[in-house]
């Protein structure tokens, strides 16, 4: 599963999320099974690649693009950590925004 978050920095970490609009980064990561982190990696967008999820800190943020790209959005709190992030995934504590 490939997982999207909106970042303040390139630093796994400390990165914490952030707005797209706000975003320095948008880290991918590839998920396993238990949400291990198996690959990562920053890039300036995601606009046309390829991911399952979308983590976004607010659920005013502008997402049809996402769902275009045939992605779903989940919700975190604002300032989450990755590495909350990550634990929230894996215990399915993150609302989807529909």
């Amino acid at each position: 599963m490939v997982v999207v978050i909106p970042v303040n920095n390139d630093n796994l970490e400390e990165a914490k999320i952030t707005s797209f609009n706000d975003a320095n980064f948008f880290l991918f990561l590839t998920l396993s099974t238990g949400a291990k982190i198996e690959n990562y990696k920053f890039k300036k967008s995601f606009q046309d690649e390829m991911f399952d999820y979308i983590v976004v800190n607010n659920k005013n943020e502008e997402l049809d693009e996402v769902f275009e790209l045939g992605a779903r959005a989940l919700l975190a709190r604002k300032n989450m950590y990755v590495e909350d992030i990550v634990e929230a995934i894996m215990f399915s504590e993150l609302d989807e925004i529909i």
